[in-house]
């Protein structure tokens, strides 16, 4: 008897582990079916870390990449990040290669050139030199070194307005900001221009080696960017979305993650004006 009671206790545990093993793998199909059954929304980035980046494992990572897939899991998208030519943007996304930029993209001055999200991220653009260089002003630090920047960038735009006879400020575009980072660590140029955080992230790569200029050549608001005649409603899908995110403060846990204590890049209040 107390055999046939094993055996029948043996019987129903085997049974209930097959069962629930039937379950999780059905729920494991369905949740990959749900998530292939979703809209593509194809995201143009450039690599920026820590704003965009692959991690060890070649997955992106990075604040915007963070804050783009979980916009995008509660708009109903499944993002595909293509990495683009930064400096040539406006092709993959006049071309539909794209459906939006989105790689720490500043809004200032391009408000009418885009159709945009609001602002959920600030990010200001600074400068770093190596720390023996006794300069603190920016036309003085760069007035025979120059300056890397990336192509088509913000602050390449701000740089060249900014530079004038008696001040001039030496630019030296660069077709990405790796190409620029890679200029300023070999001695090519004397500084090095771009987010603050992404700089910061350099000068923890080079414990003692860097440091900032004096200053901060603007403070700029970040956004999402569609092509101005998008009709599709992805722009207003992500825009709640990220104000969402914002309200719940999951864009500033986001961003803390990455950016470094020192950085004074910040995410945007949700009754901020845009």
């Amino acid at each position: 008897m107390n055999i046939q009671k094993k055996i029948l206790t043996f019987m129903l545990i085997f049974t209930l582990s097959c069962s629930l093993c039937a379950c999780q793998k059905q729920d494991t199909k369905s949740k990959v079916s749900n998530n292939a059954a979703l809209p593509e929304l194809r995201i143009g980035v450039d690599i920026l870390k820590p704003f965009f980046y692959k991690d060890a494992n070649g997955n992106y990572a990075g604040i915007d990449a963070d804050i783009a897939k979980e916009a995008c899991h509660r708009a109903g998208y499944k993002p595909h990040f293509v990495e683009i030519s930064w400096s040539n943007r406006d092709n993959y996304l006049e071309s539909g290669n794209v459906d939006c930029l989105w790689s720490a993209f500043i809004k200032d001055g391009r408000e009418d050139s885009y159709l945009w999200t609001d602002t959920y991220l600030q990010s200001n653009l600074r400068a770093i030199v190596d720390k023996h260089t006794p300069d603190q002003k920016l036309e003085t630090s760069t007035a025979h070194g120059g300056m890397a920047v990336r192509a088509g960038s913000k602050i390449e735009e701000m740089l060249l307005n900014k530079s004038s006879d008696h001040d001039p400020i030496h630019i030296y575009s660069c077709g990405t900001f790796t190409m620029a980072e890679t200029a300023f660590v070999k001695g090519y140029v004397n500084a090095l221009g771009g987010h603050e955080a992404v700089l910061q992230q350099i000068i923890k790569d080079y414990p003692g080696t860097y440091r900032f200029l004096d200053g901060t050549i603007m403070t700029a608001d970040l956004g999402v960017a569609f092509r101005k005649d998008d009709t599709s409603g992805h722009c207003e899908k992500i825009n709640t979305a990220l104000q969402s995110m914002i309200k719940d403060g999951t864009i500033t846990d986001i961003s803390q993650k990455y950016i470094p204590a020192s950085s004074t890049d910040k995410e945007v209040s949700e009754n901020a004006e845009n």
